[in-house]
């Protein structure tokens, strides 16, 4: 279908005060960032922001995670020995997104720029995490020998390994690398920090 002048509009106006709202954020940090100083920026109104937008956050950092089958069957197969690190991938894999382009990494790259930012747009995009949650438990249910727990439903493991995800994702961001406006991040990160957190989950003997 042939997209019409008032969606290329609708469109490019989002995408304006997407853009602001991440270039505040990046060149002077997410508290910067106001509601009048992207209006002033994309040159529209506040109550033309509210209508694309809900809060400043889904303006910075996005709507709600949308999680490609192909891209979580891959990554749930190859660390299927720890759902803990698929999970994590899967999310900053979904932030990145297959567009390559300075707004995705401009974004990708605030994770990383500010310790605690991955837990706190994680907590606060409830869609998103359930969405996570539903992927998890369902691929459980197919995968039931990769299961931890012996509950037959995968709901509550599910539940507790994206928990584990958030925290293990803004660990992770602190040792990211950005290399001209790209964020590096290698397994042996991921694997690190994993060993850290498991040292501090195990109960004393």
């Amino acid at each position: 279908m042939v997209e019409g002048l008032r969606e290329r509009k609708r469109r490019a106006a989002r995408r304006a005060m997407e853009q602001a709202a991440v270039d505040i954020a990046y060149d002077e940090g997410v508290g910067a960032v106001t509601v009048d100083r992207v209006c002033a920026a994309a040159l529209v109104s506040r109550s033309t922001f509210f209508n694309y937008f809900s809060s400043l956050e889904q303006a910075i950092f996005g709507a709600a995670l949308e999680y490609d089958p192909q891209l979580t069957d891959d990554i749930l197969g190859r660390h299927c020995d720890d759902l803990v690190v698929a999970a994590s991938r899967i999310v900053m894999e979904s932030v990145r997104g297959a567009v390559d382009d300075d707004l995705t990494r401009r974004r990708f790259a605030l994770f990383a720029r500010e310790p605690g930012t991955t837990s706190a747009v994680s907590w606060a995009s409830h869609e998103s995490r359930e969405r996570l949650i539903a992927v998890i438990a369902a691929w459980l249910d197919a995968h039931p020998e990769h299961a931890r727990l012996a509950d037959p439903d995968h709901t509550a493991e599910a539940r507790l390994t994206v928990a584990f995800a958030i925290a293990l994702g803004d660990e992770v961001q602190r040792d990211a690398r950005e290399v001209d406006g790209e964020v590096r991040i290698d397994l042996e990160t991921f694997r690190t920090a994993r060993r850290r957190m498991a040292a501090i989950s195990a109960a004393a003997e």
